[in-house]
């Protein structure tokens, strides 16, 4: 069995030298790695080209988008599983031993990520979830790309990443949790594995997030809804909508001014997203 560890980096040479040293203290070593570079030099080039003690497959392109460049690294891999593992976190040492320990067939495993700032982990899981099925409700809330390990077969079965999703695309957010959308409704499960821990040394905190960059999020997790619920997605999806709107109802009566504000950029954002994927797919 091999893992594909798939990165895309772009001019963040600093955190890519942390990410890559995590990589050699795996203990499990029978992995590659695969860095798509989009960078506007050729830094990381250089120092790729410096590493003779991992098996990395390097590729530097001229296009910005996350999905592209994870949708390129799936055609150069040739792992059993890949994992979407970012340019600024790094694994634990034993974290590709224990996926090892778990993988099975038509099952996506989710770890979770731990804020080194906060000292906690950033989706607030609870210890019954561990080595359980996630239903949709936390697929969407809890699973977060950089640690997620999907096997390479999903892809062969339902196609690779939405380009219109994720960093540096029309729809700034939510192309993993399309992918494992589109994946349970083909029969594939995801299981949380307490285990299986990302560290992310900088703020990932929603409170450290700027208000205009969440805005923008909420684009992308609009049009995501709108996608798979046009997909015929099923009731998980649409209860976990309507929680959506609820909840910005709820913020819009209840916040003070200054967040009030805030809370009307995200909704507007995620109408946007949504009411724009309606259009789009007219």
């Amino acid at each position: 069995m091999k893992f594909s560890l798939i990165i895309g980096t772009l001019n963040r040479l600093s955190s890519l030298k942390n990410c890559i040293d995590s990589l050699r203290k795996q203990t499990f070593r029978d992995f590659e790695i695969i860095i798509i570079d989009q960078s506007d030099d050729d830094q990381t080039e250089k120092y790729v080209e410096s590493i003779d003690d991992l098996n990395i497959v390097y590729k530097h392109v001229d296009y910005r988008g996350l999905s592209r460049a994870r949708n390129d690294a799936l055609k150069l891999s040739s792992g059993d599983y890949f994992c979407l593992i970012d340019d600024d976190a790094y694994y634990n040492d034993d974290y590709l031993q224990v996926a090892s320990l778990y993988v099975e067939r038509k099952c996506i495993l989710s770890g979770y990520i731990f804020d080194n700032n906060t000292q906690s982990s950033f989706a607030k899981y609870k210890k019954r979830y561990n080595h359980s099925i996630l239903s949709t409700r936390m697929i969407i809330k809890t699973c977060p790309s950089a640690a997620l390990i999907i096997p390479y077969q999903l892809v062969n079965e339902i196609g690779a990443f939405d380009e219109k999703f994720g960093v540096g695309s029309k729809y700034p957010a939510g192309e993993e949790t399309d992918l494992l959308l589109r994946g349970k409704q083909k029969g594939y499960k995801v299981k949380y594995i307490e285990e299986l821990r990302l560290n992310h040394p900088f703020p990932v905190s929603k409170s450290y997030i700027s208000s205009d960059k969440l805005a923008r999020y909420y684009i992308g997790i609009g049009a995501l809804y709108k996608k798979n619920m046009m997909s015929r997605a099923g009731i998980g999806l649409i209860m976990c909508f309507l929680e959506v709107w609820i909840k910005f109802v709820v913020k819009s009566l209840l916040f003070f001014r200054y967040k009030r504000d805030d809370v009307k950029k995200q909704l507007a954002g995620f109408k946007s997203g949504f009411f724009d994927y309606t259009k789009a797919a007219e």
